[in-house]
């Protein structure tokens, strides 16, 4: 049932009156929050240290069986199969079985490429090294193109080549032999931990998704509504697209998480990822207004507090409560916003950015509802590979490769023994560390540190403990009492790298084999060529650097401004589809480091985007089509000016053109909507749009 407008301007419900908290607020602290006392807050850090311990149970488990399957088949090297479970056994909750598929698929993949190499090359050991480079070069860049699970894929393929380059370098006739027994070995460390964190996922990763979904839909109704109802230039600088949009980047990866485990889940992504574009939607929607606001000054009173009142009437805690009736809810606004009068093009920017802000809160309640068990049509997301700066991969590619190659190069010119061992692990830490960016740097120097540290542990287990063991038990009880704790620090936040370079590295390092074998000349050979292997591939990283938070930032600002020209040149079939993916995932991969200049600039380009195709969608006539291919031109050429002053006719004629149809208002029009819109975004960013094409755009 439709509510007549003038009945919207009740006052707002109590809970509107008295707010809602949000993340973001829990993090800063309210003002009128209780101090904790020490027992609360006792138990507020040991239940933090909950999860944290039960990885590192799940770790030391999932070695331990790792190395009972590998014993019972009498297989040489098990500390093969119990570093790979160290590996893929990371502290992320409710991602086992779609992790795990994904990295058998990339052992198998490295495997096959690096038999066919073998068996290609095999009397030449510089191009069976150029052709290893290569391959984890191909990897490198494959981790930072793909996202999360194909991603961690991306990477065992490395490894996987590497290790098998390892083994068969010094008689290439075996490799297929070799292969076959360290993807066993390589699939069981996989496969036990698939089995260990089956059997303690309790379904924290749905739980998860569904309060970061939860979160966003609160901070959108409460920043949408401050800057709604605020005057022009006293908006609370708290509320802010961009905050929104740090917690949007952790989207993708929460909803592959929560989907990992659930094939009905997996089924229906569809409705997660339509979920995400409505956020995506939503936000671009408060962006609009704040555009407006800027360029127009504040829009009329009336429709302000006939839609604020209108946003009041929705409880965003019915998210987690009853998300089936929000969506009620927002079906009933939707049918009453459509009622509502849009005398002008503001207000009609207005009802839009509204309407979007509905059809979010009622596709986040329905997502929400399906991640609770709710039943929903099957519709499974295509999977696309988007990329926003295509530098970072390929750097990211060229480092690996050349640390792979100085390496292997190194190895051969040299003649070292375990010199092929050593490339493993310069394969290993280029590889982990290539998707963290600018921070990799960083990351990679804990996890050398954490390799010279775990020589030390290593050391006392060697020489100390391990010749007097002589069951698997007493074995298993030892290795627990050391990565349990290594697993409770490597899921915290303090120096992460750091404990996991001692979770990967302990097992190679103790020589964990069938039978085991103590040699003091071996555990120091072993030791010199882990930490020699990690130090180049920290030594890369600080060679060939990732890219700034600043150069990140001007490149994403950069290329847009060209994907925009080249937009504004040429009409395509395919450039609404397109464009959503490119700036939708450079909108993700803005560095937290971004200033908010930066962040406005970036939304208002894909505002202006859009505008510009929906535009060309709503021409009506020839005429019409031809001043929009003109002003188009202009805009292409980087002739901002004249684009504005070409829009701003546009604009113009429509207003003095009579109405078709006594009911008809200019809002109603599609086209002069998109104008108002084109134009708002050309005025507020008109210094990065006149920059040259050779040039780079700097804001901020």
């Amino acid at each position: 049932m439709a509510v007549a407008p003038q009945d919207l301007c009740s006052p707002e419900p109590r809970w509107v009156q008295q707010g809602t908290v949000s993340m973001s607020s829990t993090a800063q602290g309210t003002l009128d929050s209780r101090p904790e006392t020490n027992s609360g807050a006792l138990r507020a850090r040991l239940r933090s240290w909950g999860p944290r311990a039960l990885f590192g149970v799940r770790l030391a488990a999932s070695v331990c069986l790792a190395l009972y399957i590998t014993y019972a088949l009498e297989l040489q090297n098990s500390f093969w199969a119990a570093t790979t479970a160290a590996i893929v056994c990371q502290p992320n909750l409710g991602t086992s079985l779609q992790k795990g598929r994904w990295r058998i698929i990339g052992t198998v993949a490295g495997a096959l490429a690096m038999v066919t190499v073998l068996g290609l090359f095999a009397q030449s050991r510089y191009t069976l090294a150029f052709c290893l480079a290569a391959w984890c070069g191909l990897c490198g860049l494959a981790v930072v193109v793909l996202r999360n699970f194909a991603s961690y894929a991306a990477a065992l393929a490395g490894f996987t080549a590497a290790v098998i380059f390892a083994d068969t370098i010094a008689d290439p006739t075996s490799a297929f032999f070799f292969s076959i027994v360290r993807v066993s070995e390589i699939c069981i460390g996989i496969g036990s931990t698939l089995f260990v964190i089956l059997l303690t996922d309790f379904g924290a990763a749905r739980r998860t998704f569904a309060s970061l979904l939860e979160d966003l839909a609160r901070q959108l109704v409460r920043g949408f509504r401050s800057t709604l109802a605020a005057p022009k230039g006293a908006r609370e600088e708290r509320f802010s697209p961009r905050d929104v949009l740090r917690k949007l980047s952790l989207f993708q990866a929460a909803a592959d998480a929560a989907m990992a485990d659930s094939p009905y889940l997996r089924s229906r992504s569809g409705h997660l990822r339509d979920a995400g574009a409505r956020l995506m939607d939503a936000v671009l929607g408060w962006q609009k207004i704040t555009l407006e606001q800027e360029a127009s000054g504040q829009p009329g009173e009336d429709v302000r507090k006939c839609l604020d009142t209108l946003l009041s009437r929705l409880d965003p805690a019915d998210l987690g409560r009853d998300p089936e009736r929000l969506r009620s809810a927002c079906a009933r606004a939707l049918q009453t916003l459509e009622a509502l009068p849009r005398d002008d093009a503001r207000a009609s920017i207005l009802a839009d950015a509204t309407r979007d802000l509905l059809l979010c809160l009622r596709e986040t309640a329905g997502s929400i509802a399906l991640l609770m068990g709710a039943r929903a049509e099957r519709r499974a997301a295509p999977w696309t590979i988007v990329v926003g700066d295509p530098l970072l991969p390929l750097l990211s590619g060229f480092r690996v490769f050349s640390a792979v190659a100085a390496a292997a190069a190194f190895t051969i010119a040299t003649e070292w023994p375990n010199g092929p061992l050593a490339i493993a692990f310069v394969a290993i830490a280029a590889l982990i560390f290539a998707p963290a960016g600018d921070q990799a740097r960083m990351l990679v120097t804990d996890f050398t540190i954490g390799s010279i540290l775990v020589t030390v542990i290593g050391c006392g287990l060697y020489f100390g403990v391990m010749p007097s063991i002589s069951t698997f038990p007493q074995l298993a009880v030892v290795l627990a009492l050391v990565l349990v704790p290594i697993g409770l620090m490597q899921a915290g936040s303090w120096h992460t790298p750091l404990f996991l370079a001692m979770s990967i590295n302990l097992l190679p390092l103790l020589g964990v084999g069938n039978p085991i074998s103590y040699d003091a000349s071996t555990f120091f050979n072993i030791a010199l060529t882990i930490i020699v292997g990690n130090i180049i591939g920290t030594l890369f990283f600080i060679i060939i650097p990732g890219l700034s938070p600043e150069v990140r930032t001007r490149r994403l600002l950069a290329l847009s401004v060209r994907d925009l020209r080249r937009l504004a040149a040429r009409s395509q079939a395919r450039d609404a589809a397109r464009w959503t993916a490119v700036m939708t995932r450079r909108v993700e991969d803005l560095p937290p480091q971004a200033t908010d200049a930066q962040a406005s600039s970036l939304m208002t380009l894909f505002i202006l985007g859009r505008a510009l195709i929906l535009l060309r969608e709503a021409s009506a006539n020839e005429v019409e089509r031809r001043r929009i291919s003109d002003a188009s031109a202009a805009l292409a050429e980087g002739r901002v000016t004249l684009a504005r002053i070409a829009f701003g006719d546009m604009e113009r004629v429509l207003s003095e053109r009579p109405a078709a149809q006594p009911s008809e208002t200019l809002a109603g029009l599609p086209s002069f909507v998109q104008i108002k819109i084109i134009t708002d975004a050309l005025d507020a960013c008109s210094d990065l749009l006149k920059a040259t094409d050779g040039q780079r755009a700097h804001i901020g």
